[in-house]
């Protein structure tokens, strides 16, 4: 059994277990059937390695699987939202939709950041574990109730914490985004664009960004702009930001 190590309980009984019961109930809304699921969504691997000497039962499977279901119904949500939409568009709509920073914000304003169970010091360490800890947790309600309860949560919560249309039609500034990336991480950021002329009264540009020596995108557009921008975005992809 892929999940042999859950077992059912009918009521929490240790102060943790109240916690991240009343997190279930008050941020997802659900009536839960197996409150283990949702423990082990909020343990990192550092706890189950360090703490419970057993990394099997860590959230990182958990997380495999609520990052597949969430793609897929937020996908699902897209197709039926904008029917209109070419599959190009479509897929920068879930992108921007499922980032990782979108995820941590969400994760933080629910307060799963203060419920996890890990075994780091660092508290930028801790930050940056909260959005895999929502996504485990997605796992947890898809395992625990079936997708179509889940797929109501998370369009619920994604509404609700992250303005999800919103965010999925806005014209994303990614160049800005990914100076502030820069800076977070005190180093510097340079574009490389080039012009190579024009083709039949067509201007062609392509952009090389540089996160310190590091290449990690490169774009092509019809001004500077667009191919700085299509960079960038290239670069927060490869980032997983």
């Amino acid at each position: 059994m892929v999940f042999k190590f859950f077992s059912r309980r009918s009521a929490p009984s240790s102060k943790r277990e109240k916690a991240v019961a009343e997190l279930v109930k008050r941020s997802f809304d659900i009536a839960y059937r197996d409150l283990s699921l949702y423990m082990c969504a909020l343990r990192h691997k550092s706890a189950a390695r360090n703490i419970h000497n057993n990394p099997e039962i860590s959230n990182e499977r958990l997380e495999f699987l609520g990052d597949a279901i969430l793609d897929a119904a937020v996908a699902h949500h897209l197709f039926l939202q904008y029917p209109q939409a070419e599959e190009g568009e479509l897929t920068k709509m879930k992108s921007r939709v499922v980032s990782r920073s979108n995820l941590n914000r969400m994760a933080h304003q629910m307060g799963i950041d203060k419920l996890l169970e890990t075994d780091l010091q660092a508290t930028h360490a801790r930050e940056s574990i909260s959005g895999n800890a929502l996504e485990a947790l997605f796992g947890a309600v898809y395992l625990d109730l079936g997708y179509q309860k889940t797929y109501a949560v998370m369009l619920r919560l994604l509404q609700k914490y992250a303005s999800l249309d919103e965010v999925a039609y806005q014209e994303a500034d990614f160049k800005s985004r990914l100076y502030e990336e820069a800076h977070r991480r005190r180093v510097n950021l340079r574009f490389d664009t080039r012009n190579f002329g024009d083709h039949q009264g067509v201007k062609s540009f392509q952009s090389d960004v540089y996160l310190g020596l590091e290449m990690l995108g490169s774009g092509k557009g019809g001004s500077k702009k667009k191919a700085e921008q299509h960079a960038s975005e290239a670069a927060l992809h490869k980032l997983n930001l």
